[in-house]
């Protein structure tokens, strides 16, 4: 629980007060927002409501947000433990690196509810509030659920390759930017061409997207929403295994051979 308090401390404290992390990220990310947002609005069809339009944004800056915390927070806190030669007494004091993590996720959280806010707003000033139905909330939960359990699971990829061979620059390519826009993070899968449907359905990441679209706007599912959630949640619990048994092998692979040197990338 101490440990868990030091980080949770640091990360608000640190990263998002005194470094004024949270004005910062909030500014980046409304200018890429507004990037964002431009060429949907200028190549909207005139029959398309902006409204609707504005939602599906909506649904899509929060998806790569979640891929974004997954990513650069959780996965990489470990590089930062490497580069601050922190993980070696961190492994030393007997302490479960996945503690660490009780600490990091409430501030997660805390950054996702006001960039959500700050998200909402923006558009709302920009095109028109977004139109969102917040259909059948159990699915929503379920969605929800599944796009955590994905996403600790992404990072744990990302943290075993960090820590086994002290860069996880090409992995992080693929499972950072690339999937969330092949797997239909950004886009439903029904508007995807149908290699790309194969692709994303093979995937644990195209599920709870799909889920979570279809609870907050009413898009229609790729497959039947039955075959959704039970797919969604065998994928899910699948990655998740696989990728903890991943990330085990390869702190048991740092043991022996020691900490490895950490690239920028």
């Amino acid at each position: 629980m101490s440990a868990s308090k030091a980080v949770f401390k640091a990360y608000l404290l640190a990263e998002l007060l005194r470094s004024r992390g949270i004005v910062y990220g909030l500014m980046g990310m409304i200018l890429w927002m507004v990037m964002f947002i431009l060429p949907m609005t200028l190549f909207r069809p005139q029959n398309f409501p902006v409204e609707v339009m504005s939602g599906y944004a909506f649904t899509a800056i929060l998806v790569f947000m979640s891929y974004s915390i997954a990513t650069w927070d959780w996965a990489w806190e470990l590089r930062w433990l490497m580069r601050a030669n922190i993980l070696e007494y961190v492994i030393a004091s007997g302490r479960s690196i996945y503690v660490l993590y009780t600490g990091i996720i409430p501030v997660s959280l805390l950054w996702m509810t006001v960039a959500i806010t700050v998200v909402y707003a923006v558009l709302s000033a920009l095109t028109a509030p977004p139109k969102l139905l917040f259909k059948e909330p159990l699915v929503l939960t379920l969605g929800i659920v599944l796009l955590v359990t994905v996403l600790f699971s992404h990072s744990m990829i990302l943290g075993g390759t960090t820590i086994s061979v002290g860069t996880s620059g090409p992995v992080m390519e693929i499972l950072g930017w690339i999937l969330p826009i092949t797997t239909g993070g950004l886009v439903p899968l029904k508007n995807m061409p149908s290699q790309v449907q194969a692709i994303a359905l093979a995937t644990p990441y195209s599920y709870p997207a799909e889920l979570i679209r279809y609870s907050l706007l009413g898009s229609e599912t790729i497959l039947p929403l039955q075959q959704m959630i039970v797919y969604g949640v065998l994928y899910a619990i699948v990655f998740l295994v696989a990728s903890i048994t991943y990330f085990n092998l390869q702190l048991k692979k740092m043991l022996k051979e020691g900490v490895k040197t950490v690239g920028m990338y």
